[in-house]
């Protein structure tokens, strides 16, 4: 049962003309991550129309709600996946300084007090670009879109905007906004993504749902391991959650696999094996984890087209953690860094069981809320880059530094330096491995 913060009371019986808070992390914590689930908590919202009530999801007068809302996804078709061979649409591929700082979070999307704060702390870390990993909630409908992402009020909330960075912003794609078909985020969110103009509000629009940017060092390759992610996970199933036979195997859960047309694009346009620069992959889903489910089939694919060690950074799950060098049978080999803790309720209290892929860092400490909740510290990252050499900085909500790491690229002979990664809090609930 979730229970109501104080603000949250607060808002409900608001008078007209106070202050509004955003959503609350409860509204979030505690259900399975699946279609059907999403669209059960997107109907008991009113799609972002009405204050939240979770309790009334599961009372009987509320399940001729839910049927409709749900109903309306039977009959529309999955949007048209896009690529870069339209005409006029350029090759998806945008310069970047060779001094540019990146802020990236995953999992953002959820219009909470929380992600407001993530996306305050990225503006104040005055990026050059935002990247976000995917993932608008519930379900990435047109509403949740516009509130939880666009900042645009359609409820009594507080409405909660992605901050753009200086030169402009993108958006990859998730399970949750193909939950609603891709619709929402192709024709709202990609619009106002892309390169933006001096004194515009949003950029010029990007096209596809992958993109790369590049310099003279490094190439930052976003991919769609959305699109085709909604099959139903076995492995979220709470009594089956602790298997690691369900939570390793690519059966009995989606494919998340790359789309036809994305790898085309990557082996003609990207070519990533024709010179030695650093390759630094976004997605929304990770080939591993040492606490949650694999999606390894991606890592497969790439292994056809790059044969050296990545940097990858990934969503999905909710938590901060970072890997050693690790890959997946017959899959590339990456330094993975999960950073799904943009802001739904982090998870935390689970200790890593998987040892496969050996951890570096991972988060565990305790989110102070009133909402008497145990959700662990909302965060972001910020990749600096200056020539050969890249800082990562990783945050919390706060502002405050967790973690860095520094890298070097050789782009004569594409060796890529180990990461220097230290602790920056003295937290015994930050995990650290020492060297």
């Amino acid at each position: 049962m979730h229970l109501k913060s104080k603000h949250s009371a607060d808002r409900q019986g608001g008078k007209p003309g106070q202050p509004v808070s955003g959503k609350d992390l409860g509204n979030f914590t505690g259900f399975a991550h699946s279609r059907m689930s999403a669209h059960l908590h997107a109907a008991r919202a009113g799609y972002s129309t009405a204050t939240y009530n979770p309790i009334s999801a599961f009372l009987p007068g509320r399940l001729f709600t839910w049927i409709v809302q749900v109903a309306k996804y039977w009959f529309k078709q999955k949007h048209a996946f896009r690529d870069y061979t339209t005409h006029n649409k350029r090759t998806g591929i945008y310069p970047m300084d060779d001094r540019a700082k990146i802020s990236l979070a995953g999992d953002w999307g959820t219009g909470t007090d929380e992600a407001k704060k993530v996306a305050l702390a990225m503006e104040k870390s005055q990026p050059d670009f935002t990247i976000h990993l995917g993932d608008v909630y519930y379900v990435g409908d047109n509403n949740e879109v516009r509130e939880n992402f666009l900042g645009e009020k359609t409820s009594p909330y507080a409405p909660v905007k992605w901050p753009m960075g200086a030169a402009g912003s993108f958006a990859l794609n998730g399970n949750h906004e193909m939950y609603a078909e891709g619709n929402g985020y192709w024709r709202l969110v990609l619009p106002r993504m892309g390169l933006k103009e001096r004194g515009s509000e949003w950029g010029r629009g990007q096209w596809a749902s992958f993109f790369c940017l590049e310099n003279k060092h490094w190439r930052i390759i976003g991919l769609d391991t959305g699109y085709n992610s909604t099959r139903f996970d076995w492995a979220k199933v709470p009594l089956l959650r602790r298997s690691k036979l369900l939570r390793k195997t690519t059966l009995f859960k989606p494919k998340c696999n790359i789309p036809d047309p994305l790898l085309a694009w990557l082996k003609s346009s990207v070519n990533p094996d024709g010179d030695k620069r650093g390759l630094i992959l976004l997605s929304h889903h990770g080939p591993y984890s040492a606490f949650e489910g694999w999606y390894q089939i991606p890592a497969k694919q790439l292994a056809k087209l790059i044969h050296r060690p990545v940097i990858w950074f990934w969503g999905h799950e909710h938590r901060l953690a970072i890997y050693d060098k690790f890959s997946v049978k017959e899959g590339i080999e990456a330094n993975g860094r999960c950073i799904g803790h943009g802001g739904m309720p982090v998870e935390r209290g689970q200790t890593p069981d998987i040892l496969d892929c050996r951890w570096l860092a991972w988060d565990n400490r305790r989110y102070p809320s009133d909402e008497k909740v145990d959700v662990g510290y909302n965060g972001y990252a910020n990749l600096s880059f200056n020539g050969p050499a890249l800082h990562i900085a990783y945050y919390d909500l706060n502002h405050s530094l967790l973690l860095t790491e520094d890298w070097h690229i050789d782009i004569e002979s594409g060796a890529l330096q180990q990461p220097d990664l230290k602790k920056e809090l003295d937290d015994p609930s930050l995990h650290f491995r020492e060297a």
